[in-house]
């Protein structure tokens, strides 16, 4: 009995697939986002009166949670996890 090569690897139809896809492939791996923050947009972000006034806030409680006279207003405390809830 003789066989006959019929359909060989040769006459691989999804052959020509695999490159096509291995280019699309590599196209996609360069895009990339970008972000670009100018000169004064950094100057205004870093000298915000916001910022320093929180600092302030933050160094002030600081130091009196570390001398022990820092008091948690309790009530107002509640009100605002229960606000929050609310709220979601």
């Amino acid at each position: 009995m003789r066989i006959n090569h019929f359909k060989t690897i040769q006459n691989n139809p999804y052959k020509k697939q695999v490159p096509h896809m291995n280019e699309i492939h590599v196209k996609s791996a360069y895009k990339k986002d970008e972000i670009q923050i100018s000169d004064e947009a950094k100057k205004l972000l870093s000298s915000s009166k916001f910022e320093q006034d929180r600092m302030d806030k933050v160094q002030e409680i600081k130091q009196q949670v570390d001398s022990g006279t820092f008091k948690v207003n309790v009530a107002k405390t509640a009100a605002s996890i229960i606000s929050y809830y609310y709220k979601a």
